[in-house]
């Protein structure tokens, strides 16, 4: 098809659908447009008529739905030479293991109604979409068999394609004919060296092949004996002139790949992953020869040879079995198998009634029998159809001719599928060989990126750097572990240059680099994006500072926690948590405070953490609420507390709050914690604590420091000192500590860490400070404030220090004595923009004044 010819075509369908319009006094909608489509015919209207779509539907829906889009038509008509002209994919003549290697870019299509359809059915906005989705329409599956098409990876269909269930029908109905002995694979013919003359309407850069013609030795068979329509040859050839363009002029590979439709009604319709290899359809794929070749050896067994992908979701089982489909094309042209995806809601709709899963599979088997071997039948997610209880009167029949070799399957599932669909049943996982496949290396994984990056770059119009493939792996590794490379990875990719695409004014000369991969690493897992930018390195060194600088008269304690999590971050711990640690010591001395300061400094976050008070915790059966409750009891599907809460946001704090109040029960359940680094939640699933810190508080043994505090010397001897200036303090609390918990628990902590009583400077200085947080809310108002040194003497000696409570009872004071005037002034409008509140002392006491600005300055 020329330009000239294309471009008429769009006029032609603009002309169309102006018309149609015209005519019913309607304003030209996309509706009109998908109805000119129609009337054009070629595959746009084969894909309409299969969904029983005509021109009186289509305009009938015009009058329920208003365009919502201005120049929709002609927005239509631009994005459709838009795809046609990135349609060109690149086509491999071989099995590449390398990036770009042996690939030459096809010829891209001229724009036409299969390229509009695409674009119809591929925004929501347009009429023409909620038309069709409004008369039951699957889009999903019209639109990638409208793009299969457009992108050249399936040949145009010539009429409707069947479903399983007309095709069996069909075949019921019709009168049964004799059966005629040829055989299944025709014989191979020799071309000869004359080549005829292309046709002159044939563009000149498409090759012709030789015609083939019967061999000196063979004499042509006689039509009148042998009917072609009554025995037709079990593969056709494939399109030879159209191959040969996509293959780079090698279409032999092709040749003999598509299944008569005559005589296969049930497979012929179905996608042949091998022709899509052969026309370089499919991708390359890195890394996965071990795979490839164990299933391939499964395949060529004479029984059970059926292979079964099992793995999580997301590593690359559906890429495994195209890749599968491409390894055919390696085989001799007399034995070459093809690869055929069998949907399972296509084998399945339809078959209520009983007796018909069992004929349409029976058909299905007589026609794979047929082909002596050399189709091989691709089930994606095969737990859904062996789980599903629909197969459960055709079972013994599908048992014997999986076990007999007569229907080969490749399946994909994960390890509970498998399990849960196929281990279950011994008969059944006989004929199945399962070939695991595992998430991929790091280096692998880059790889594979590399080869698929070029995709995504054609459709977003966006570079890909190394650099941003390179930290999209790196990053989906350290913060998004509950998924598996490469699928993680391509994700981060996919938005990023989406994201890019979008924002971007002209994105065909901007490229996706690792800061618009952090951001979207940042939004996915809740981390501040300048923890992916930043070094770890320098912060590391410097976290004791940080911590000090949030935690007030602990300096010791803050180095010693600094020091557990710089060994831990260099590498040296193995899979356990960063760090696990116990603090013990008096009320409102700071513990609480340490854990908030740890997911400031690691995860830039204060928020970045989970509490759980384990006084809630006190009866065994609370277990359930950790982790969730078991299948079979309520609430099951929501899982766990803390299960859940590490699953959606794996770098956090993890702060149980006064441990000591919990069951053991409980405490047991933290045992595979603290020691692995993991936990099991009652869906089974195994939850990782490798990039968390756990925090554990308790007052143990503050009864008996307070009798400590109180004991008098016996005697004429020395007198003790103070004991919050001895080590005797801090050994009271940790004898305590080790008796209240399980041995292997308290074994399993990497610092059991002692907070002392705060003391007097200690308390001015939290003063100071919660005064300054207090200042950061009023500027917000535009009101500064101003606090003399003797306010904070006045609050220490009015209630804000008491040597056994710590710091609360001065934020006590400043609530009742500081912000309860403040706030009394603001509603009655004496602290207003450009006031100070000026916190001093009178006689001892706290005196909140305002002052104009101009009179300060």
């Amino acid at each position: 098809m020329s330009a000239r010819t294309s471009e008429s075509d769009l006029r032609r369908l603009r002309r169309l659908a102006i018309a149609r319009a015209r005519d019913r006094k309607e304003t030209p909608t996309t509706i009109h447009l998908l109805a000119a489509a129609w009337c054009l015919g070629g595959p746009a209207r084969v894909l309409l008529d299969e969904r029983r779509l005509d021109e009186t539907k289509l305009l009938k829906a015009a009058r329920a739905f208003d365009e919502t889009v201005d120049e929709a038509v002609e927005e239509v008509l631009s994005a459709a030479r838009d795809i046609a002209r990135h349609a060109a994919i690149p086509t491999h003549k071989s099995f590449p293991s390398t990036r770009g290697e042996g690939t030459r870019p096809a010829a891209a299509p001229e724009p036409s109604a299969i390229h509009v359809l695409v674009v119809l059915v591929s925004n929501r906005r347009f009429a023409a979409y909620r038309a069709l989705s409004q008369c039951g329409i699957d889009i999903g599956k019209l639109r990638l068999a409208a793009r299969r098409i457009a992108l050249g990876v399936t040949a145009p269909p010539r009429k409707p394609r069947s479903s399983i269930a007309n095709n069996v029908r069909r075949q019921a109905l019709a009168p049964r004919k004799r059966a005629v002995q040829v055989p299944l694979i025709p014989p191979l013919r020799k071309a000869t060296a004359v080549v005829p003359p292309p046709a002159p309407s044939a563009p000149a850069d498409v090759p012709h092949l030789p015609t083939p013609t019967p061999a000196a030795t063979e004499p042509p068979p006689d039509e009148s004996v042998v009917d072609r329509k009554t025995t037709p040859p079990v593969f056709e050839s494939a399109a030879p002139q159209r191959l040969s363009t996509a293959t780079g002029g090698d279409a032999k590979l092709a040749d003999g790949l598509m299944l008569d439709h005559e005589q296969f009604p049930t497979l012929a319709p179905l996608d042949n992953l091998t022709l899509a290899a052969a026309r370089g359809g499919l991708a390359p794929v890195i890394a996965r020869e071990m795979e490839v070749e164990q299933a391939l050896d499964v395949l060529a067994k004479r029984h059970a040879n059926n292979p079964v992908l099992v793995g999580p979701v997301g590593v690359g089982k559906t890429t495994v079995a195209l890749a599968i489909a491409a390894r055919f094309l390696d085989d001799p042209p007399q034995s070459r198998r093809v690869l055929l995806e069998l949907p399972a809601n296509e084998l399945l709709a339809g078959t209520s009634a009983r007796g018909s899963l069992a004929e349409r599979l029976e058909t299905l088997r007589n026609e794979v029998r047929q082909t002596n071997g050399r189709v091989v039948l691709f089930i994606d997610e095969i737990h859904e159809l062996l789980g599903s209880g629909a197969l459960d009167e055709v079972v013994g029949e599908l048992k014997a001719a999986l076990a007999a070799g007569e229907l080969p399957v490749v399946g994909t599932t994960t390890r509970e599928g498998y399990r849960r669909c196929i281990d279950s049943d011994p008969a059944l996982a006989r004929r199945f060989s399962v070939v695991d496949v595992e998430e991929p290396a790091e280096a692998d994984a880059f790889l594979m990126l590399r080869a698929v990056a070029d995709t995504l770059s054609t459709h977003h119009g966006v570079a890909y750097s190394d650099e941003a493939l390179a930290v999209a792996v790196s990053w989906s590794i350290r913060f998004v572990p509950g998924r598996a490379l490469p699928d993680k990875a391509l994700g981060v990719l996919d938005l990023a240059g989406a994201r890019l695409s979008r924002r971007n004014p002209d994105p065909s000369e901007s490229s996706v680099e690792p800061e618009h991969v952090a951001k979207v690493v940042a939004e996915l897992v809740d981390v501040p994006i300048e923890r992916l930018m930043q070094s770890d390195h320098q912060r590391m060194l410097d976290l004791d500072n940080l911590l000090c600088q949030r935690v007030v008269g602990h300096d010791e304690v803050c180095q010693r926690i600094a020091a557990v999590l710089r060994r831990n971050a260099a590498g040296l711990r193995g899979r356990r948590p960063i760090g696990t640690f116990l603090l013990l010591g008096p009320t409102g001395v700071g513990k609480t405070e340490t854990a908030k300061a740890i997911a400031a400094a690691l995860f830039h976050a204060p928020d970045a953490m989970t509490r759980l008070d384990m006084s809630e915790y006190a009866e065994p059966h609370a277990v359930a609420r950790l982790v969730g409750a078991p299948p079979g009891y309520v609430g099951h599907e929501a899982g766990g507390m803390l299960t859940e809460a590490l699953r959606k946001r794996p770098y956090q704090v993890v702060l149980l709050d006064e441990i000591e109040k919990a069951h053991r029960d409980v405490l047991q359940a933290f045992l595979q914690v603290f020691d692995e680094g993991r936990m099991t939640d009652g869906r089974g699933r195994t939850v990782s604590f490798d990039n968390a810190v756990i925090v554990l508080t308790s007052n143990l043994g503050s009864e008996a420091l307070r009798a400590a505090a109180t004991e008098r010397p016996v005697g004429f001897g020395r007198r003790r000192e103070p004991l919050e200036d001895s080590d005797r303090m801090r050994g009271v609390a940790l004898d305590a500590a080790r008796s209240a918990l399980p041995p292997e628990l308290y074994n399993r902590i990497d610092e059991v860490l002692f907070f002392r009583h705060l003391s007097r400077p200690d308390v001015q200085a939290v003063a100071r400070r919660l005064l300054t947080e207090l200042a950061a809310r009023l500027a917000v108002r535009g009101i500064k404030l101003d606090v003399e040194d003797a306010a904070i003497d006045a609050l220490m000696a009015h209630g804000g220090y008491d040597p056994e409570l710590g710091a609360r009872p001065m934020r006590r004071a400043i609530m009742r004595l500081v912000e309860a005037p403040l706030a009394d002034m603001i509603l009655r409008g004496e602290l207003e923009d450009n006031a100070v509140a000026l916190i001093s002392a009178v006689d001892g006491r706290v005196v909140v004044d305002s002052l104009a600005l101009e009179a300060v300055s």
